[in-house]
C-alpha cells in the first residue's frame, strides 16, 4: 500500500488552526490513512489539505472506485459532517457519505471527479436546486449540532486574527465589533439545519456536466438567510445588486427572509472585506463591503 504523508505546509494550517494538540495526530496522519484505507479497501493516492484537515484521494482495490477520505484532528468537525450528509442523503445537490469512523475522525465521500467550484458570476438558476435541497423540511434535524450562535462567534473570531494580520485593515474595531455583536442577535433565531459554511469554494460542479454539489458543511441550527449572506454578496457590484440577490434567493425557499438576508449580508460584510483584502482583490470590491458594512 501507498505511504501518505501530511504536507508539511498543510501541517502548519492545522496547528495555526488547532494549536499544538494537533501535532501528535499530523505526525500519525500515514498510519491513521493505512489503517482506514485497509478497513475499506482502498489505496491512497494522494493528499489535499483544507482548512480543518486532510481529503486523500483513494480508489477501491476491488474495482478502481475513486472516494474521498476526508479525516481531521478533530473528531467532533467530521461527526457533525456525516450527520448532516446523513440528513440530507436524499439530496442529489450534497455530497453522497458512503461511510465513517467515529473513533478515527473519519468519513468516506464519493469523489466528484474535475471539479470546479462555483463561479462568481454564478446564476440564481445555478443554485435553486441545491437551495431547495437545503431548506425543505425533512424530518428533526440530527442531536449535537451546535446552535448558529456557536458558529457566529466561531468565524468571527477566526477573521478577526485574520484582519488584525493585515498591515492595513479594510474595517475598523467599532464596526467590527458592531457588526460582530448584531450577527450574534440575530443568530438566537431559527431551527433549520444549516450548511454552515455554504461559500462558493463549497458548492462544486463535477467535470462529467452534472449539476451543482455543495461540500464541507459545518452544520449549525439557525437561520436559513444566515447561510446564504455569502452567495448574496459575491460577485455583486453594487448595493443594490445585492439587495436583488436576496430577493431572488429567498424566492427559491419558503423559510428565507429577504430582509434577513440583507440584514446578514451587513453584519458579515466586515468578514467578506477582509476575505477581499486578504486576497488583494479590487479595491471597488473591498470598498463596497466596507461600505455595506457601515451602513445603519
Amino acid at each position: 500500500m501507498t505511504q501518505v504523508a501530511m504536507p508539511i505546509a498543510a501541517g502548519d494550517r492545522l496547528l495555526e488552526r488547532f494549536g499544538p494538540a494537533a501535532a501528535a495526530w499530523i505526525d500519525d496522519f500515514g498510519t491513521i490513512v493505512g489503517e482506514l484505507c485497509r478497513k475499506w479497501g482502498l489505496e491512497p493516492r494522494s493528499v489535499c489539505a483544507g482548512g480543518t484537515g486532510a481529503v486523500v484521494e483513494c480508489v477501491s482495490t476491488a474495482d478502481g472506485t475513486r472516494y474521498a477520505l476526508k479525516l481531521s484532528p478533530d473528531s467532533t468537525v467530521t461527526e457533525q459532517e456525516a450527520a448532516a450528509l446523513t440528513y440530507w442523503a436524499n439530496a442529489h445537490t450534497v455530497v453522497d457519505l458512503v461511510d465513517a469512523d467515529a473513533t478515527r475522525g473519519a468519513i468516506l465521500l464519493h469523489w466528484l471527479p474535475d471539479a470546479t467550484e462555483l463561479s462568481e458570476a454564478y446564476s440564481i438558476a445555478e443554485v435553486s436546486s441545491l437551495i431547495s435541497d437545503l431548506y425543505m423540511p425533512t424530518r428533526t434535524p440530527p442531536p449535537n449540532v451546535p446552535p448558529a450562535r456557536e458558529r457566529v462567534e466561531f468565524v468571527f473570531e477566526l477573521w478577526d486574527r485574520r484582519r488584525r494580520a493585515l498591515p492595513n485593515s479594510p474595517i475598523d474595531d467599532a464596526v467590527w465589533r458592531r457588526c460582530h455583536a448584531a450577527a450574534m442577535d440575530m443568530a438566537n433565531g431559527g431551527d433549520w439545519l444549516l450548511h454552515g459554511d455554504l461559500h462558493r469554494g463549497n458548492i462544486l460542479r463535477p467535470g462529467n456536466g452534472g449539476r451543482i454539489v455543495a461540500i464541507d458543511p459545518r452544520p449549525c441550527i439557525g437561520d436559513p438567510a444566515m447561510d446564504l449572506a455569502d452567495l448574496a454578496m459575491t460577485g455583486a457590484a453594487s448595493e443594490a445588486a445585492i439587495r436583488r440577490r436576496c430577493s431572488q434567493l429567498a424566492d427559491i425557499a419558503d423559510p428565507i427572509d429577504p430582509d434577513r438576508l440583507w440584514l446578514w449580508c451587513r453584519n458579515f460584510a466586515p468578514i467578506m472585506a477582509v476575505s477581499l483584502a486578504r486576497r488583494a482583490a479590487g479595491t471597488a470590491n473591498i470598498i463596497l463591503m466596507r461600505n455595506l458594512a457601515n451602513t445603519r
